[in-house]
């Protein structure tokens, strides 16, 4: 898997009006750069996620000059210091990415490992209703060689498990100190299958981080977020709920 995946975190005022932007996001993106893969928005309280999908950098790179303007109009509306970007990919396509980012917006750059997997084809041309799963690990200082040297072993299981059928992508990335785990499932059971896959290799890299330094954002369609809540919501899962607009170009 080598795709350029993006979110972009809005914090909204209460009161702001945010809904009335998404048709106006999804016709521009529909209408522009074949180079996205998929796109949509998700709430969870009043925070807005837009989550993204590209081929390549300059898929991205096409995309952002396309709604550049109603990009403009929301940060405005909104406030720059309410926006939150994570970026992850291989390093040579952010490298691509960085010398053209809005230096006033705070984006984290995550470098995929090139081990990160593309377990089935992604859909084309229909909505999408894909659960992503992104936990975020601290990792204790001196401790990051010992968790990468990890990460061969959560590839084989998820390759080899029942949860691979249902897969779209996995794959480690790192930015700093944090390591991140990018998994994308077809629907919550591709999910949970998924997670008993790694069920006995998951609590070492657990115990080395510690409950407080581990995070779990999860976005999906709200009926597949409530199968997910009674295993996830008992580790601090973030939910994020899918719009119906979102889809696959």
């Amino acid at each position: 898997d080598t795709h350029i995946a993006l979110a972009v975190i809005f914090d909204v005022p209460a009161g702001e009006d945010y809904k009335s932007y998404f048709p106006k996001f999804y016709a521009k993106v529909k209408a522009g750069t074949k180079d996205t893969l998929y796109y949509g928005f998700a709430t969870c309280g009043n925070k807005v996620l837009c989550r993204e999908g590209y081929t390549n950098a300059a898929g991205m790179l096409a995309h952002t000059a396309e709604v550049k303007d109603e990009l403009e109009g929301m940060i405005k509306q909104i406030g720059k210091e309410k926006v939150k970007i994570l970026c992850s990919g291989p390093p040579s396509e952010l490298e691509k990415i960085k010398p053209h980012m809005d230096g006033r917006l705070p984006i984290k750059f995550v470098d995929l490992d090139a081990g990160s997997l593309l377990l089935n084809a992604f859909p084309k041309g229909c909505a999408d209703t894909h659960i992503t799963i992104l936990p975020e690990f601290v990792v204790p200082a001196g401790k990051m060689g010992e968790f990468k040297a990890g990460f061969p072993k959560f590839y084989a299981a998820t390759k080899s498990g029942p949860g691979a059928a249902g897969g779209l992508y996995y794959g480690f990335g790192v930015a700093g100190d944090s390591v991140y785990c990018r998994e994308g499932f077809k629907n919550a059971e591709a999910a949970m299958l998924h997670g008993a896959d790694i069920k006995e290799i998951i609590e070492e890299p657990m115990k080395a981080v510690g409950v407080a330094n581990f995070k779990l954002n999860v976005v999906g369609p709200a009926a597949e977020l409530e199968k997910l809540k009674p295993k996830l919501a008992p580790r601090g899962a973030v939910f994020w709920e899918l719009d119906a607009g979102a889809f696959w170009l």
